[in-house]
């Protein structure tokens, strides 16, 4: 394999691994309120708390999961930004230099 093909075959295991990481991420978020839910009252037939608490506990549960869901945001963009620069592409704000330099060129 040719240094080329090696450095896109790196760049794609690259990509698979964020789209994995965002679609494992939407999963789990998609999943956190039934899940909540079920917990809380579980706990509630276990007596473990009053059915009293199991709104308030339910919302607890799923802000610490909206929490979680923002940090995981944070480290796939994070990762996504490393990579497209270890790719070697140019960012938005790039393109967007070259564009005014280009219109600056043609008057």
């Amino acid at each position: 394999m040719t240094s080329n093909q090696e450095r896109c075959s790196q760049k794609k295991k690259s990509m698979d691994i964020i789209r994995k990481a965002v679609l494992l991420g939407m999963g789990v978020i998609s999943l956190a309120k039934d899940k909540a839910e079920e917990m809380v009252d579980d706990l509630i037939k276990r007596g473990e708390i009053a059915s009293t608490e199991r709104f308030r506990t339910v919302d607890t549960l799923l802000k610490e999961a909206d929490k979680q869901e923002k940090e995981l945001q944070r480290k796939i963009a994070g990762t996504v930004q490393k990579v497209v620069a270890d790719m070697g592409l140019p960012t938005r704000k790039d393109l967007e230099e070259i564009m005014e330099t280009l219109k600056k060129d043609r008057i």
